[in-house]
């Protein structure tokens, strides 16, 4: 299969991927080392990414990251859910594939690919014919009918994310994957090093990036990621699997366990264990942060405590769009939306779904689910004001010196909008 270009595509239960989904794409989601559309970046480097979701959001996106050509270019192109976890295997497993069907090298056909009896992607050949400029959440599965003839590749295993925590069950074994797109500098270690690396040989620790004394990173484990402009404080323990992002800071004595994931910018201490932190939120204070999935902007106040394990040792269930949902997990602490933040001494309960622009303040534990802009703890909480949550989300993005883009605010008048709809 020979791709010129591919289309990143949103699927029609993107809302499953609540609260994430509200101010972002699925193909923004960050698993291992990346989001999931730089997963594609690095694997299929000379095909350009374009991409087809809610319009709203879709505008966002392409805002937020600079991105104006959006019109697919003529060629072989590969259509691809947005929520699947690309990889090196998967890509060889697609071409095998398509190999057996199609044994002749001058047989250039066109294929879907499914799995469990669902398509997940599309190989369209140059021949191919079809309107690749609609733009909104229904935009594959408009053109199924188009695809109804083409040949059809069942695959026994295709990893997806459905919903925002089966990202934490696949975080340790994506930085192993992902490790492979880090050269490892040269990293002199002498006898009287004031930190310490365990199995250096799978640590990659990028350009211009401090380790204070009495730090230590130990991949006996896992490969641990530290990139570039990252400054760990003293005392601090990193265990791998662990991605540390741009720019950010783990705070002293900081114990940051294995499948951690955490953003560019961040700021992060206490005890942290398979968490993915999006870019630009903060944890910097003590408390616990177990399997749990943190969007951006968020701050957790001092003593932010989570829950991630039931008493009685049963599967995790939640309340998502209106939906009792069993997770199959027996951990799963906080899924919280972007610009939410908790007060001192807040406690989340196990498997708790929390909105955007939240203030979360402790009354006991809180609610297991509060929608967006929830204001207040379990017994007295009312709606956050949408003026004053959109001029805070200004403040806070300037210390950063980022701006509030309109496509951003629309997308957060809609959410209160649809909460005040209920």
């Amino acid at each position: 299969m020979q791709i010129d270009s591919v289309i990143l595509y949103e699927h029609q239960r993107v809302e499953d991927l609540y609260p994430f989904s509200v101010m972002h794409c699925s193909w923004e989601l960050r698993c291992g080392c990346f989001r999931l559309f730089e997963k594609v970046q690095n694997i299929l480097k000379n095909a350009p990414i374009f991409y087809r979701g809610r319009k709203g959001h879709l505008a966002s996106f392409l805002a937020r990251f600079g991105l104006s050509d959006n019109s697919v270019r003529e060629g072989n192109v590969l259509l691809l859910s947005g929520n699947i976890l690309f990889s090196e295997k998967l890509f060889e497993k697609m071409k095998l594939a398509y190999r057996n069907l199609f044994p002749d090298k001058n047989n250039k056909q066109s294929v879907i690919f499914i799995y469990d009896n669902k398509p997940f992607a599309v190989y369209l050949n140059n021949s191919s014919k079809n309107n690749f400029n609609k733009t909104d959440s229904t935009f594959f599965e408009d053109m199924l009918e188009d695809f109804s003839s083409l040949h059809s590749v069942n695959l026994d295993y295709v990893e997806q994310i459905n919903f925002l925590w089966n990202t934490l069950g696949y975080n340790g074994k994506c930085i192993e994957e992902d490790f492979i797109f880090y050269q490892k500098p040269k990293l002199a270690i002498l006898p009287n090093s004031t930190f310490y690396l365990i199995n250096a040989e799978n640590i990659f620790i990028g350009m211009n990036t401090t380790i204070s004394a009495g730090a230590v990173i130990d991949a006996t484990e896992g490969p641990v990621v530290i990139d570039e402009r990252v400054k760990i404080m003293p005392n601090s323990v990193i265990f791998g699997p662990c991605y540390i992002g741009k720019n950010s800071v783990v705070k002293a004595g900081s114990k940051i366990y294995e499948d951690t994931s955490i953003g560019e910018f961040c700021k992060v201490s206490g005890e942290i264990e398979n968490s993915i932190i999006h870019a630009y939120s903060n944890k910097q204070h003590e408390g616990f942060l177990g399997h749990s999935y943190l969007c951006e902007w968020i701050n957790l106040g001092a003593d932010t405590n989570t829950s991630d394990l039931k008493n009685t040792y049963a599967e995790i269930e939640v309340r998502l769009n209106d939906n009792q949902i069993n997770t199959g997990r027996m951990f799963l602490g906080l899924m919280c939306g972007d610009h939410s933040k908790s007060g001192i001494n807040a406690m989340y309960n196990t498997g708790t779904i929390a909105g955007i622009s939240g203030m979360h303040i402790g009354e006991w534990y809180l609610p297991g689910t509060m929608p967006s802009f929830f204001w207040g703890g379990r017994k007295n909480h009312t709606v956050y004001n949408i003026e004053k949550a959109i001029q805070v989300a200004k403040i806070v993005m300037a210390r950063r010196n980022k701006k509030l883009l309109p496509e951003e605010e629309l997308l957060m008048r809609q959410e209160y909008e649809r909460i005040h709809k209920r």
